[in-house]
């Protein structure tokens, strides 16, 4: 990725890359830019909001820290933080910045929509209540208002709102987009599954991420052909560490969040969420290297120290969660594609493979909104399916072919015996059983990805089996895969 002779030349690329959710370009350019520009501080905040749209809620977090550490009281700082903690499941953190926001002066209605969302994150339906009422009826504030029905179960509330409002004026696509998954959601729960489906699809539509199919297959087959067993055996390894990283790798929608949840009562268990500091590792190896060689080619040049170096970069980043914790989990989207580098250089790893019905996980990820988060892919219902198939193939690949400890998990058996597939995972992690694991919906966290309405209550089997109400939908996702049904 290029340095610009700018700051401002280097904003401008950088935010033209997130504006087209191409997160990945967008993260390497600021760390190629960050080098020339060092001190800043709209380089940082963009660098925050995109580890957020990645997921990494805790970069996100960690990156306005050090912001705010260094100049206290910035209002635009002070909104951040508040909407990060949010996100990074801390929602008192996050009402404590409100606060602070608003008394710096902060825009009141953007104030007034955190808080609200803090509320309804945290089923405190009274205080959600009192918080929307005091909303304005506009446009902006249809989206947390229908949220609040959907909590208090009024779905025909929320439908009526959603219908008579999303394509009004004042809101642009993105908002619209969102307001037509929330739809979407809202018709699923009364049961009027094509009206559902129709919402999805208009929202999929509107929407114009770009996705590559053609680049995603060769993604996946270099990297199978370059780690084969003979380069894993001669390529560099890490040090053994006493804390042990632990990957759930699965597909989006696919129960990750679920069973971060279950992990994170157990006192031994800490969570990062969807850590992307897999990708920043990856981006260093070409300045700690100079191979002339791509990735993933380019691991071949790493020498023992390099490995070392990326290894404390790893730890470094969780440095807060490792100190207290034996296993600190990590459910980044990309470890499919990115464990077997991570096994090499943290070898004292664990791994899940996470697998879901193809069809349930195809109905969950095409009614959900993922492409405000760069799945591109979701729009596309063969698209979908094929990117399914190909992590499940990379998956099965990394069982035969790793050497860290590994072990399958499927999202149907976790929630049809909930006891006896954690107590199993307990066993593998070689820790002690903690009753705490069964009660997962009495944490005080709040889950850091869209799942967190779902996490946040008891264990349900009634997403197992619901593609059975869209199956006249599905043609193009079963024809692609039939084979795993």
């Amino acid at each position: 990725m290029p340095q610009y002779q700018s700051e401002e030349l280097a904003l401008r690329a950088i935010e033209k890359m997130a504006a087209r959710k191409l997160y990945q370009n967008a993260y390497e350019t600021i760390e190629e830019n960050l080098s020339q520009f060092p001190e800043s501080k709209d380089l940082r905040i963009l660098e925050s909001k995109i580890a957020s749209e990645m997921n990494d809620f805790l970069r996100s977090v960690q990156i306005l820290e050090e912001l705010d550490k260094a100049k206290p009281n910035q209002v635009d700082i002070t909104v951040l933080l508040s909407q990060a903690y949010l996100r990074n499941g801390d929602s008192q953190s996050a009402l404590d910045f409100v606060a602070q926001a608003e008394s710096l002066g902060a825009d009141q209605l953007l104030t007034s929509l955190i808080r609200a969302e803090c509320y309804e994150r945290t089923s405190q339906s009274d205080l959600l209540s009192e918080a929307v009422a005091q909303l304005p009826p506009e446009s902006r504030t249809i989206n947390i208002r229908a949220r609040a029905l959907i909590a208090q179960k009024d779905y025909e509330g929320a439908i009526d709102l959603l219908s008579s409002g999303y394509e009004t004026g004042g809101i642009g696509l993105t908002d619209q987009i969102n307001n037509l998954f929330m739809l979407a959601k809202a018709y699923d729960r009364t049961g009027e599954y094509d009206k559902a489906w129709d919402a999805a699809t208009k929202a999929h539509e509107i929407d114009n991420t770009p996705f590559d199919l053609e680049a995603h297959y060769e993604s996946f087959a270099s990297m199978k052909a370059f780690l084969n067993d003979e380069m894993l055996d001669v390529l560099a390894s890490g040090p053994k560490t006493e804390a042990e990283p632990f990957f759930i790798v699965g597909s989006p929608r696919s129960g990750t969040s679920l069973l971060e949840q279950i992990l994170s009562m157990h006192p031994d268990i800490e969570n990062a969420g969807e850590s992307c500091v897999g990708l920043a590792m990856q981006l260093r190896i070409p300045r700690l290297t100079d191979s002339f060689h791509s990735w993933p080619t380019n691991m071949i040049d790493l020498r023992k120290e390099d490995i070392d170096t990326l290894s404390n970069q790893y730890f470094e980043s969780q440095k807060n969660l490792v100190a207290d914790h034996k296993v600190v989990s990590n459910k980044s989207l990309n470890l499919s594609i990115q464990l077997g580098f991570l096994s090499k250089v943290l070898p004292s790893s664990r791994a899940v493979m996470l697998h879901r019905h193809p069809l349930d996980n195809a109905v969950s990820c095409y009614t959900t909104n993922l492409i405000s988060s760069g799945h591109g892919y979701t729009n596309n219902l063969s698209h979908l399916a094929s990117y399914w198939v190909s992590r499940k193939k990379i998956a099965d690949y990394w069982l035969n072919a790793l050497d860290i400890p590994m072990m399958e998990l499927h999202y149907e058996n976790l929630v049809a015996d909930q006891r006896g597939e954690t107590e199993r995972l307990i066993k593998f992690l070689d820790l002690p059983w903690h009753e705490d694991c069964m009660e997962f919906h009495k944490s005080k966290r709040v889950a850091r990805t869209i799942s967190y309405d779902q996490v946040n209550q008891k264990m349900y089997n009634t997403s197992s089996g619901r593609w059975k109400n869209y199956e006249k939908h599905l043609g193009p996702v079963i024809d692609i895969v039939s084979d795993y049904l």
